[in-house]
Parts: C-alpha cells; structure tokens; sequence
C-alpha cells in the first residue's frame, strides 16, 4: 500500500479507537471479511466513534482516505502488516 493522506496523528488515533472496538466486536463472517467490503469498514469506523468530531482539524480527509486508512488499520489489527 502506497502512503496514506492521513497525517500519522490522525492515523493512530483512529487506530486505538478501531482496534478497541474490533477487541470487542462481533463482526458478520469476521473481521478478515472488513478488507473486502467498504459497508462493514464503515460500520466499523462508526461503531468505534469515529476519530473525526473535530471537522476543522480533519479537513483535507475525504471519504477516500478514511476508507484507505480503514483498510490499514484492519490488516494490522490481523497480523498482516500495514
């Protein structure tokens, strides 16, 4: 995976909330199903919170980097690297 436009920041602290949900979490056909599908990604960002309350602080973020980020995240929380 290329490098992501999210600042590293922003990165971890989506990160903890992601992976403090996905402890958790009891996820249809199981996490390893989120790299897949952008609609349980998503459902997992908001169920998590969501990192982002602060909209002036996030502003050069798009749906895009979220999802991107999202993706990373997932596959480090399942041992397959960033």
């Amino acid at each position: 995976m290329g490098k992501l436009a999210m600042k590293p920041k922003h990165y971890q602290k989506l990160k903890l909330k992601v992976f403090k949900y996905l402890y958790t979490a009891k996820i249809p056909g199981g996490i390893k199903k989120a790299l897949s599908s952008m609609t349980i990604r998503w459902k997992i960002y908001w169920a998590s919170g969501g990192a982002f309350s602060n909209a002036s602080e996030y502003h050069y973020l798009n749906d895009n980097h979220i999802d991107s980020a999202l993706k990373s995240i997932i596959k480090e929380y399942l041992g397959l690297g960033r």
